[in-house]
């Protein structure tokens, strides 16, 4: 392909491992949610991570925002703060990183009925990482709940 830079083998390698190790924080996040495990959630953030839900549509640029929170303990406190009440069984579709260095972004869609209720939630997750001391973290998680499907 022209005016595109050839890789090494070694960029080609990190590349790849970051691309499985990315997509592992992912679906390790909605592991930790699905089994209520939401003291566990925080770690996967960086110490200066934010994470933003939002009302909105997926055809849309218009939101309205639910709640930020900055920072990786308030992070946990909001996380922990419903353990044990029921919360959604997520199903993560559509997963797409983009890599540049150490940082990163992706995007992927979740739906999930809220484990012991009748409500479901679709939305979509709009992510930025970033490579600590050799580990993936995300550095903000927003997480647009689309308003014509959401019961919750």
């Amino acid at each position: 392909m022209a005016g595109r830079t050839q890789l090494t083998v070694e960029e080609r390698l990190d590349r790849t491992e970051s691309h499985i190790e990315i997509a592992d924080l992912v679906h390790g996040y909605a592991r930790f949610i699905r089994r209520d495990q939401s003291e566990q959630v925080a770690s996967l953030f960086a110490r200066d991570a934010f994470f933003e839900v939002r009302d909105g549509h997926p055809d849309s640029e218009e939101f309205s925002v639910r709640s930020r929170i900055e920072g990786r303990e308030q992070i946990d406190e909001y996380m922990t703060q419903g353990k044990g009440q029921p919360h959604p069984v997520p199903l993560i579709h559509n997963l797409s990183i983009e890599i540049d260095g150490d940082t990163a972004s992706g995007n992927c869609v979740m739906e999930g009925q809220i484990y012991g209720t009748g409500h479901k939630v679709l939305g979509e997750y709009h992510d930025s990482f970033v490579r600590v001391e050799g580990r993936w973290l995300f550095a903000s998680r927003t997480f647009t709940m689309f308003k014509a499907t959401a019961t919750v």
